[in-house]
């Protein structure tokens, strides 16, 4: 959960934030939406858990 919720508040970026992606158009690439962010967290997690096993 507490991760979602992380995940969440930097998947949604602020209005100055927003702006910048406006103006620089190649910034956008750095955005990630929340399904990715969190398949990918959930994916490096669980590689991580695998390995110590």
């Amino acid at each position: 959960m507490a991760m979602v919720g992380a995940l969440s508040a930097c998947s949604t970026p602020p209005p100055s934030l927003e702006a910048a992606y406006q103006a620089e158009p190649h910034l956008t690439r750095f955005h990630m939406e929340l399904k990715d962010s969190l398949k990918l967290t959930l994916t490096v997690t669980l590689l991580g858990v695998l390995h110590r096993s």
